[in-house]
């Protein structure tokens, strides 16, 4: 099945004919003009949507627990000021809080190696308070460097040095 030459150019000519209106070429320079920032935006909006359930369980469970500690404190619910400053300091915070959505921060690559990180060092600090470890002088740099275990974590600290060298 063929399409002839006029069928062709008549959304050719119908887009063109659209793009000759001033209104709409005035918007287009405006969204051009913009590309940069509508494209970030609509990252961060497809990130806070993306984790938009999450996001509302958390509301739900705070709403929930601030309920639980007002009745148990006798204190009651809060009042209309207090939840519109508490609405307030969020409304400013937003954009800090949609660049960090945005960002790799909360990756599930970056949240296990920040576990492993964390689970490491308690492990490093309470193996050290055990045994008293310590390094002095480069004779005892040079022995600890003998040991797999150090040669490996310090490679990981010399490529995380290098990746922070060429962010900074």
């Amino acid at each position: 099945m063929s399409t002839s030459g006029t069928e062709q150019q008549a959304p050719v000519e119908a887009v063109l004919e659209r793009l000759n209106d001033p209104g709409v070429a005035a918007s287009l320079v405006t969204l051009l003009d913009n590309a940069e920032f509508l494209s970030t935006m609509v990252l961060a909006f497809g990130g806070f949507v993306a984790r938009g359930e999450v996001m509302m369980d958390a509301v739900a469970d705070g709403v929930q627990e601030l309920k639980e500690t007002a009745v148990g404190s006798g204190r009651g619910l809060p009042s209309v000021s207090d939840v519109s400053t508490l609405v307030n300091g969020i409304t400013s915070a937003t954009p800090a809080i949609t660049r960090m959505l945005a960002s790799p921060m909360f990756e599930q690559e970056t949240i296990d190696l920040l576990v492993t990180m964390a689970g490491a060092a308690t492990e490093g600090m309470t193996a050290a308070g055990a045994n008293g470890t310590s390094v002095t002088g480069l004779r005892g740099a040079l022995k600890a460097l003998k040991d797999p275990e150090v040669q490996k974590g310090l490679g990981v600290v010399i490529e995380i040095s290098r990746a922070l060298g060429r962010a900074v």
